[in-house]
């Protein structure tokens, strides 16, 4: 049925990219933050910066444009810097955030900035990582027949079975936010070292990105 459509191995592809989905990433990380953070509104906003980005990059990789990247040194690193750069401030930011003064109307102003600028910080998150455009090249190619009639056809399959079991996982993880930010609200102890967890894996990420080899 599957290799009709051009894929090859469908089952190995679906093993596949649910492992890779449910590893723990950078991508992951935010979307726990902004539900603990924010919310499960938020949070859902989250996942879509995520979506849409996965969205580009699929169309990028269809284009070609993501093999450009990853052949191109210069390029690839300039991304895989932005990228560590980025991950390193939100770890810093969250790091800050535990130490900095709470008053009532910076919390407001920062939850109207959160409210307009979380799709552009996930797609930030996202498109910033090189590894996730070589994700989207080495992995899906072995599971495409490139000499398949129809190959369009086995790339929206594909991706559209990678974007459902995301949204459904990271779903997942939205509610948990929402759960854990209920229960910590009145224990400090527990949400600062919350906040630290965080804060340090995106500094840790980012060191990994930054020292990862071409």
């Amino acid at each position: 049925m599957f290799s009709d459509l051009g894929i090859i191995n469908f089952w190995t592809y679906l093993l596949g990219v649910t492992l890779i989905i449910l590893a723990p990433g950078p991508e992951t990380m935010f979307v726990i933050k902004t539900s603990i953070k924010s919310g499960v509104r938020k949070g859902f906003a989250a996942i879509l910066s995520i979506v849409v980005s996965d969205i580009l990059l699929v169309l990028m990789a269809w284009a070609g444009l993501a093999a450009v990247i990853s052949s191109t040194p210069f390029l690839f690193n300039t991304i895989k810097y932005a990228g560590a750069a980025y991950l390193f401030y939100l770890g810093i930011e969250t790091l800050y955030s535990l130490i900095k003064p709470k008053v009532k109307n910076e919390i407001e102003e920062t939850e109207i900035k959160d409210h307009g600028g979380i799709i552009g910080q996930g797609m930030l998150v996202t498109l910033l990582n090189p590894k996730t455009l070589l994700f989207h090249i080495s992995f899906f190619s072995q599971f495409i027949n490139i000499s398949a009639p129809h190959i369009w056809m086995a790339f929206i399959i594909l991706t559209a079975i990678m974007l459902a079991i995301t949204l459904i996982y990271l779903s997942f993880l939205v509610f948990c936010g929402a759960y854990l930010i209920s229960r910590l609200k009145g224990n400090r102890i527990l949400s600062i070292l919350g906040n630290m967890f965080i804060g340090f894996f995106f500094i840790g990420f980012a060191a990994k990105l930054l020292y990862s080899s071409y």
